[in-house]
């Protein structure tokens, strides 16, 4: 076999510590993939395998290689992530033209189908939830955590007893698309297998990520606390080792600021109300049991957001059902204001049309992969809180005067309009982003850039102006650049210091100064100066925007609220829905009820309404039978 090339021997090192991914190595303007990872890559992508090997005569011998082009990398990376595969991204971490020998390359991040942040590879109204599973086999106790890097949501629970089946009820709740786990959970069989096969879940160890002192230093570090208990999660080590591994997992394969992570949310089991998987199949929650699908479903009824954060709130609303009759009071006399007032209601919809993914979006500001465009869509998004505020102040509900004091993230709005133009480019490295005005030595370069000719015009003028030779002028060629052309027949002339000869001919002598040099090195690199300068001022501008993480996820949340109500008061108002009487005597009266979703999929059938009473003495079970079984 043929010696190695450096490049080659390079790419093997980094694959050698990634066997379980896919390696995107970047050359160029592509990502390239050798050896086995070309063959997976070509099949899964349908891409021609080709190779560099042409002169080896054995074809078994070639090195088999595939690429994809950078810039439409995100597509193909999604396709690969959906079929179960973890990518590594291998880029390239020094500039080429200062690099000695051969560029460094590294992995900056490793994709896989829980660490997602980008918007083609997600479902717009569905969190993509990353789990990590803790359990101690010994007495069957164990803790889990779920986290949306996405939104930057993070929950977690524990369990001192039965907690196979808690963690197996966690898991129909939440739906993860990856799920770590410590060896003792793995042994169950009953996890891994529901995880796999029920729920398509990839599967990872997490070896020993899971010690409590290490977990709790991660946990205290990304939240910004010195102890525990200032994230009420003191005296649960269970949840803090399940926490801490899903944080050490995040911190090897994202190696990015993960600042957007910032609150914790301890899941109670006097809080919501747990469902088993095979109740949530059989009530058809969010999907019907026979299609899959979410038509046929309590979801499909009541979904008539407007928003990406409000269609997963209801989603989170229906799969977590509240157990406190003060907290669903609470709820029930917001929808109950806005179902009666139909023309603000009407008007809040409207305005809600238009605001996009708050949380995804400042989820990739803080992340370092947002690009103009996203930064234009969060102002767009901003720019309409004013008026839901204001359309909210009549209200008197306590969850509706809360969403109305929400911040209207004015800095945010003011920042992008005077920092990035009105349609940026989908790329943040080939300039064009900044509006003019913004930066003085970007509009300075971009008038020498597009008005080259025009500088150099003025400085001959000047020269001519201060030499006092009238036909000295300033050419330029591609062996010794610009330079000043004084002719011979302009006589004896004192020329100023400055001037430094270049070149002497005929009839004429060539000169340049440091002032002439420095507008050819401005004219000649204007162009790329001004990406590499665009590039770094668009980071800062991230980064002034990444300090609003936790006021634009908290207005997200108001928005998101705001959107689900507006649904259930819709829904009411069209289905003519009554507000129910909730208390603790654990009586259920139902007078002439309607299954909500019987009633919509048998529309040219006349609906027969039910009587239902139940309670947890004499009437426990009722079987209801008919047509369309009322509910």
């Amino acid at each position: 076999m043929a010696e190695l090339t450096p490049m080659k021997r390079q790419y093997n090192e980094i694959k050698e510590q990634h066997k379980d991914c896919l390696l995107f190595f970047r050359l160029g303007d592509f990502y390239e993939m050798f050896d086995e990872d070309a063959k997976i890559a070509s099949k899964e992508l349908d891409l021609a395998l080709t190779t560099r090997d042409r002169s080896v005569s054995d074809p078994t011998l070639r090195t088999p290689m595939c690429g994809v082009p950078y810039h439409s990398s995100q597509a193909y990376i999604g396709k690969l992530i959906a079929k179960g595969y973890k990518v590594a991204i291998c880029e390239q971490i020094e500039d080429p033209a200062t690099a000695k020998g051969l560029v460094k390359r590294g992995v900056i991040r490793i994709v896989t189908p829980g660490t997602v942040t980008d918007a083609a590879m997600l479902e717009e109204g569905k969190s993509n939830y990353l789990c990590s599973i803790y359990y101690e086999p010994e007495e069957g106790k164990g803790g889990v955590a779920f986290c949306d890097i996405s939104t930057g949501e993070f929950c977690v629970a524990s369990y001192e007893t039965d907690a196979v089946n808690h963690i197996l009820n966690e898991l129909g709740r939440f739906e993860p698309r990856e799920v770590i786990m410590n060896k003792a959970a793995a042994e169950t069989k009953r996890i891994p297998e529901f995880a796999a096969k029920r729920l398509h879940s990839m599967l990872e160890m997490g070896g020993k990520d899971y010690e409590f002192r290490d977990c709790s230093l991660r946990i205290r570090k990304q939240f910004d606390v010195q102890k525990l208990t200032e994230i009420n999660m003191e005296g649960r080590p269970l949840a803090v080792c399940a926490a801490g591994a899903l944080m050490k997992y995040l911190d090897e394969t994202q190696k990015l600021d993960m600042g957007h992570i910032r609150s914790i949310e301890f899941l109670s089991e006097e809080k919501f109300m747990e469902l088993d998987w095979a109740t949530r199949r059989s009530l058809e929650l969010t999907e019907a049991q026979r299609t899959g699908e979410k038509r046929g479903s309590l979801l499909w009824v009541l979904d008539k957001t407007r928003t990406p954060m409000g269609g997963r709130m209801l989603r989170s609303w229906i799969e977590r059902p509240l157990l406190s009759p003060v907290a669903i009071k609470k709820r029930l006399s917001a929808v109950d204001e806005l179902v009666k007032d139909n023309v603000t209601r009407g008007e809040l919809i409207e305005a809600m049309r238009g605001i996009g993914d708050m949380q995804r979006l400042i989820g990739r500001v803080v992340y370092g992969t947002a690009n103009g465009k996203d930064l234009v869509a969060l102002a767009e998004c901003a720019r309409a809180l004013p008026k839901l505020c204001e359309l909210l102040k009549p209200f008197k509900s306590s969850a509706l005067r809360q969403i109305a004091g929400m911040n209207q993230l004015e800095k945010i709005v003011m920042r992008v309009d005077w920092a990035i133009c009105d349609d940026p480019p989908f790329s943040i490295r080939e300039g064009g982003i900044l509006r003019k005005g913004y930066s003085r030595e970007v509009d300075r370069l971009r008038e020498l850039r597009d008005n080259g000719a025009q500088a150099v015009a003025e400085l001959e003028a000047r020269e001519r102006e201060r030499t006092g030779i009238k036909k000295l002028k300033i050419g330029y060629n591609k062996v010794f650049g610009y330079y000043i052309d004084v002719p011979k027949s302009a006589g004896e002339v004192t020329l100023p210091e400055d001037y430094i000869r270049k070149q002497t001919l005929v009839s004429n002598e060539r000169y340049f100064t440091q002032e002439l040099k420095e507008l050819e090195n401005t004219l000649l690199n204007a162009t790329d100066r001004i990406k590499q300068l665009e590039y770094e001022i668009f980071m800062e501008v991230c980064g002034k925007i990444a300090a609003f993480v936790g006021e634009v996820q908290d207005s997200a949340d108001a928005v998101a609220q705001l959107d689900v109500l507006c649904s259930f008061a819709e829904v009411a108002v069209r289905n003519d829905y009554c507000m129910p009487e909730v208390d603790a005597s654990g009586e259920l009266i139902i007078t002439e009820g309607r299954h909500p979703v019987v009633e919509q999929s048998v529309s040219d059938i006349m609906f027969v309404p039910n009587d239902t009473h139940l309670n947890g003495d004499t009437n426990r079970v009722a079987i209801v039978t008919g047509p369309n079984m009322a509910g």
